[in-house]
């Protein structure tokens, strides 16, 4: 779940319930995610039963926080009265002072986030990190099982590129470096692919952790199943994408498996996902298309961080006027009298007008429509912003 508290942004994850007692398949899974979990988080909220004290499984838990070196907090839930004092056995568990809530009335959650947010990494550790010069930063997400692992080992694996591995801007993360005849390219957090190739059982935390990736690229290879077709999932992926700034091109793996209909995947990616991304086929066991790839990978990036001509965008301006009636209310017409570029990466564009109030939600879609279409913009995030004079 996405929030916030006291300006900085929170993804929270909920765990299932870690039962050592349960030698069940379903069971050791949970367990594995719980792990993964764990290896993946800025902070740790670990929740026991303020009243009854810790339990045989909560010992183990406290194991498990030690081993991943995760900042905890260990929060005694359903103390309902504020003057009661948690039980005196949670401070066996070796975690430090109890955190006294009460999930059902929501008392001390406030306390509870003033805590958290307080042992969350510097903002500034957070912030994208600068790309060595030349070098394009790339994120390769996907539904779990799509083939991330090895798409990425296929780029990485051929003996004409050289790679080298450096530290992320995020715990634990490991960015790759690659250089190629197509360009010079940084796969961000190639630690979650590796982790995720290696450990079964954590589909769903290593594809919140691929998310998170994007935060630090530029261009995002969305990787699909083709012997699945596009699902739910994938374009998920492509709106998260999109959110985050990053330009995509939709890459359907196992081309050598399965031939989906390419023409009826590429009309439906331009419906589901307004940056109109690119589809392109590609093996990670054949390496087939993954030459083509990085070249469309290489130009996205051009056209990423490129900055179009203020007279170039006003005949464009022009045409736009021309090719559609714009709209009117209560009489008045929409006038629009200048267009500028006034940043890249992703590119941002200034239209000034008459009246804000006259622009339509179509009639913007139709503008960054054609913007896309003119100056080759597929695939790339573009904003827009209508000013009044």
């Amino acid at each position: 779940m996405e929030t916030d508290w006291a300006g900085r942004a929170l993804r929270l994850v909920d765990t299932g319930g870690f039962d050592t007692g349960d030698e069940s398949p379903y069971a050791a899974g949970i367990r594995e995610q719980v792990r993964a979990a764990l290896a993946a988080a800025d902070v740790v909220l670990f929740l026991v039963d303020g009243r009854a004290g810790p339990l045989g499984d909560d010992f183990s838990i406290a194991d498990e926080v030690r081993r991943q070196r995760v900042p905890c907090l260990l929060v005694a839930n359903k103390l309902d009265d504020p003057a009661a004092a948690p039980a005196p056995e949670l401070y066996e568990l070796g975690l430090g002072e109890p955190v006294c809530v009460s999930a059902a009335h929501g008392l001390g959650t406030g306390d509870l986030l003033d805590r958290a947010v307080a042992l969350l990494p510097d903002p500034d550790h957070d912030a994208p990190q600068a790309a060595a010069d030349n070098e394009i930063p790339v994120a390769i997400v996907g539904r779990p099982n799509a083939g991330k692992s090895s798409l990425f080992n296929a780029i990485v694996g051929e003996p004409r590129v050289l790679v080298s591995d450096v530290a992320g801007t995020t715990r634990d993360a490991i960015d790759t470096s690659v250089e190629t005849a197509e360009g010079r390219f940084r796969f961000v957090d190639t630690a979650g692919m590796r982790k995720a190739a290696k450990i079964s059982g954590i589909e769903y935390y290593s594809y919140l952790r691929s998310l998170q990736s994007l935060d630090r690229a530029h261009v995002a290879i969305i990787v699909a199943d083709a012997t699945l077709g596009l699902t739910e999932l994938d374009f998920v992926a492509g709106v998260e994408a999109t959110q985050r700034g990053c330009a995509t091109v939709v890459v359907m793996n196992k081309w050598d498996v399965a031939h989906p209909d390419l023409d009826e995947a590429r009309a439906l990616v331009s419906e589901k996902l307004r940056q109109r991304p690119l589809v392109l086929p590609v093996s990670a066991k054949t390496h087939e298309g993954v030459h083509e790839l990085l070249d469309v990978v290489a130009d996205l990036h051009g056209r990423y961080t490129a900055h179009i001509a203020t007279p170039v965008l006003n005949r464009f301006l022009g045409v736009v006027a021309a090719a559609r009636s714009l709209p009117s209310k209560h009489g008045k017409r929409l006038k629009m009298y200048y267009m500028a570029q006034y940043e890249t990466a992703p590119p941002r564009f200034a239209i000034e007008v008459n009246d804000r109030s006259l622009i339509r939600r179509d009639f913007g879609f139709f503008v960054e429509n054609r913007l896309r279409d003119q100056f080759g913009l597929a695939g790339v995030p573009v904003i827009i912003d209508f000013k009044g004079k």
